[in-house]
């Protein structure tokens, strides 16, 4: 209840009083970790500094499938014919808003701040999460520039110049790789390849989390660290105009279009987020009118969609939905360091199997995600390359009975009559789960038990906030803990990150280290597209089946609505920022006729 009234607080006092100013409102359910690019690699953070730090490229907000077109390049980039030189140019008058570290001077962005800005994801001082994807880059010299500092114990050395990463004049930016990279462009984009300033960084030091200062539509203008996010205009972004290009047959966004092409961004002032980890209260919050836009907590989709339908009552009020088959996936991951559950042996791996076969996966998408998910086979995500409904697995499978018949042939057992069985040596075998005090992860923890418990296997439970939790999993210290993963690129081969040995302690938590799939990984980075690189796919799916470093257990769906007044608000995968693309029309009708539509008639690509 404390939850409900501090949240209540925050957004009421958001309200309090007559604003002339245009503020969008939004909530998180889950604390942010904080706003350096290179520190960070949680969605809810990310949605913040994506509004704050600009990459070079961006997708189209309203194209499907994703379009990459330039943010703060001047131009999509050149690349030489064997993909392993790009060259990319930088729009000059593009400015850092104003800062103290900047003495006074107006700052524009130049192309070396993207040269320093790469260069920080491999500074050990840094620990980025993110170092494993842009080493995955092969940046000629950037690995031997990190290895040397760790090496010698000294500072990284960012004066070094390197043959990979170089700024040819004030605004050419120049990328040398080691390997074909064919996709390059899709691994420039969004909040973590945000430009930072140098002097920027250097002079917050170890408080560069809480002053984020970079040239996009916002600044941040307020944190009460998991309570309150404010983004206020900056004053100083340049002079950009809404322009997307929907496609000729999508009727909704060449609405939007026509409504808001040639309008100046940002088109609302202030953007308030509110931490609110509870479903209900953010529920509440927004049938109050108190949130322009919500996610809706799986809880009350049979308030919001009804027999997959829009609510009447929700209907009558102008209330728009939006259902999106969404590029984040669920999964489970096992610490393969883990005494228990870890390792390479064949029973480590026949008790993951078994694990995994347990999970009524089927009942969790029909109990907490209300029926609007999918049973996933494969950790790739659907929209990515590399994805195939077709493709079935046991990642897939609900089966007691093999996973007690597993569990029986690799002798964990129940040698003491108590229900329980025991590990192969005799000694007690208790799972334990990373959870969250919210609501749906209680609802999770209570299937997972009952799921265990049918095959015989305890279970005790570890609660924590969501980023105590991120913290040890990069650490290496949780045994299992289920998550969601959404991706930014519609390349596949991000989602095989979680099970690439080098990114142990950023996207791959379960520390999976298997030379078969790091070469396969490495393998699908250079190569172009086409049919070969499918079949590597196939096969890197088929290690993870074998192995089940994690249990991916669905593909979420997820259901947005929003009130009548938030104008061009659209979900779709790999959206990488929307706050600055939004209007909020003050004059809107609250009770405009809206037409009905079913769940299942939504088009989850738009």
């Amino acid at each position: 209840m404390a939850g409900w009234v501090l949240a209540g607080l925050l957004i009421a006092g958001a309200h309090a009083g007559p604003s002339p100013l245009k503020v969008l409102r939004v909530a998180f359910p889950t604390a942010e970790n904080g706003f350096d690019p290179a520190r960070i690699d949680d969605t809810y953070s990310s949605s913040v500094t994506v509004q704050i730090f600009e990459s070079l490229y961006a997708y189209d907000y309203l194209a499907v499938p994703a379009k990459v077109r330039p943010l703060t390049a001047a131009a999509l980039p050149e690349p030489s014919a064997d993909f392993r030189t790009w060259t990319i140019k930088v729009r000059p008058g593009i400015y850092f808003t104003d800062d103290p570290a900047f003495k006074g001077v107006r700052r524009e962005l130049v192309a070396q701040d993207y040269v320093y800005s790469y260069k920080r994801f491999s500074d050990p001082a840094v620990r980025s999460p993110q170092w494993a994807g842009i080493l995955g880059l092969g940046i000629t010299g950037l690995a031997g520039l990190r290895e040397e500092s760790l090496r010698r114990g000294k500072p990284f050395d960012y004066d070094r110049e390197i043959p990979g990463l170089r700024a040819l004049d004030r605004y050419t930016l120049q990328f040398r790789l080691d390997a074909p990279r064919p996709r390059l462009p899709l691994s420039l984009i969004g909040a973590f390849r945000g430009a930072v300033a140098r002097e920027v960084v250097e002079g917050y030091g170890d408080r560069i989390m809480e002053h984020p200062v970079g040239t996009g539509p916002f600044k941040l203008g307020q944190w009460r660290r998991s309570s309150l996010i404010v983004l206020d205009r900056n004053p100083g972004f340049r002079a950009m105009t809404y322009d997307a290009e929907p496609a000729a047959d999508d009727r909704e966004g060449q609405n939007v279009l026509a409504r808001l092409k040639g309008r100046k961004l940002p088109m609302v002032d202030r953007v308030e987020i509110s931490i609110i980890d509870e479903g209900q209260p953010r529920w509440l919050a927004f049938l109050g009118g108190k949130l322009d836009q919500i996610d809706v907590p799986p809880e009350f989709l049979p308030q919001a969609v009804p027999a997959r339908r829009l609510a009447p009552y929700l209907e009558k009020r102008g209330i728009r939905a939006s259902v999106v088959t969404s590029a984040v996936v669920s999964y489970l991951y096992f610490n393969m360091n883990d005494p228990l559950v870890g390792g390479y042996s064949p029973e480590r791996v026949a008790l993951r199997r078994a694990i995994g076969l347990a999970m009524d996966v089927p009942r969790q998408i029909d109990v907490i995600r209300g029926g609007l998910a999918a049973v996933a086979h494969s950790p790739i995500s659907a929209y990515a390359s590399g994805y195939d409904p077709a493709f079935r697995s046991e990642i897939g499978e609900f089966n007691r009975s093999k996973a007690k018949a597993l569990l029986d042939l690799y002798g964990y057992i129940d040698r003491k009559g108590t229900g329980w069985r025991q590990r192969p040596d005799g000694t007690p075998l208790v799972l334990r789960l990373a959870s969250e005090p919210g609501q749906i992860s209680r609802q999770f923890d209570e299937l997972f038990q009952s799921d265990m418990k049918a095959i015989g296997l305890r279970v005790a439970f570890d609660i924590a906030q969501w980023p105590e939790h991120n913290k040890a999993a990069r650490a290496g210290a949780l045994m299992m803990w289920q998550l969601g993963y959404g991706p930014i690129t519609p390349d596949g081969v991000e989602a095989l990150e979680r099970l690439y040995g080098p990114a142990a302690g950023g996207y791959n938590l379960s520390r999976f280290d298997l030379p078969a799939m790091n070469t396969l990984y490495e393998r699908l980075l250079a190569m172009p597209d086409g049919p070969e690189r499918d079949a590597l796919f196939v096969e890197a799916k088929r290690l993870a089946v074998a192995y089940m470093p994690e249990k991916t257990t669905l593909h979420r769906m997820s259901v947005y609505l929003s009130q009548p007044w938030l104008v061009g608000y659209r979900p779709k995968p790999f959206q990488t920022g929307w706050y600055h693309m939004v209007d909020i029309d003050a004059g809107a009708s609250p009770e405009p006729a809206v037409r009905a539509e079913t769940v299942a008639e939504v088009d989850p690509h738009r």
